[in-house]
């Protein structure tokens, strides 16, 4: 059945629907996201404000109540951080604080993903990826064995003008929290180690969200693995993922 003019312009508003519901979720997620980094910062800047407050009150039975409790938290600082091996306990590292602070790497969720029942890797759920993609180092890590595609597969990065071209794929079992499945996947440098795509999602009954997904008609909850921490300075804290919509063409 061929398609008429008016068909190919409804099929262009339902991709462009599309597009723009996916901007508006990740949108969302990254909202979310800045909004829990300013909350944990607002809490380092409380303990901060405090602890200055204190030293400065000069009550000594205020400061020893309080020193195994600061000791600590300079304990865990120091280890996190990690800097040039050496501890910072003297006043003027501590006014360096703010430069060193730990915040959330600004990253969509990711989960920990079992393949093939040997290693471990990162996945992330793109609904707007029509199927799903791993990385040819996982594959090779997990012992998976792909296959050729004839003809090979072509796909649209939204942002990108150039087809990608992927010649090979691979069903890949996999256990994600307590569910236990697989997916065929193409084999492609992404991203993430692992996309988990529209395809997936379907087939799984899957309802995602951005702090857990439920997988199954079990309903299996599985949640994201917790962020990482980087530098404040740190050139990642600047980027921001964007939505990912790949589009098969043949």
């Amino acid at each position: 059945m061929a398609y008429t003019e008016e068909d190919n312009k409804l099929q262009q508003a339902l991709l462009e629907t599309i597009r723009q519901n996916g901007r508006l979720l990740d949108e969302l997620q990254a909202a979310r996201r800045r909004e829990e980094t300013l909350i944990d910062r607002c809490f380092h800047l409380k303990e901060l404000l405090d602890r200055k407050q204190s030293l400065r009150s000069g009550n000594p039975c205020h400061n020893n109540s309080n020193s195994t409790h600061w000791d600590h938290l300079d304990d865990k600082s120091d280890a996190a951080r990690n800097t040039n091996g050496k501890n910072h306990n003297n006043g003027n590292n501590h006014m360096n604080d703010h430069e060193e602070e730990l915040v959330p790497w600004n990253r969509v969720p990711h989960y920990e993903v079992i393949v093939n029942g040997k290693t471990k890797s990162e996945a992330f759920v793109a609904n707007n990826s029509s199927v799903c993609f791993i990385r040819e180092s996982a594959v090779k890590r997990a012992g998976l064995r792909p296959y050729r595609l004839n003809p090979p597969a072509r796909f649209k990065f939204f942002g990108s003008d150039q087809p990608i071209v992927v010649t090979e794929a691979v069903n890949v079992p996999m256990q994600i929290g307590e569910y236990r499945g697989q997916s065929l996947m193409f084999i492609h440098e992404v991203r993430s180690e692992i996309i988990l795509g529209a395809s997936w999602i379907q087939s799984e009954r899957v309802f995602w969200n951005v702090n857990y997904m439920l997988i199954g008609q079990k309903k299996i909850r599985v949640d994201p693995k917790p962020p990482i921490l980087i530098k404040k300075n740190d050139p990642r804290t600047n980027t921001l993922d964007g939505p990912v919509i790949i589009e098969r063409l043949n």
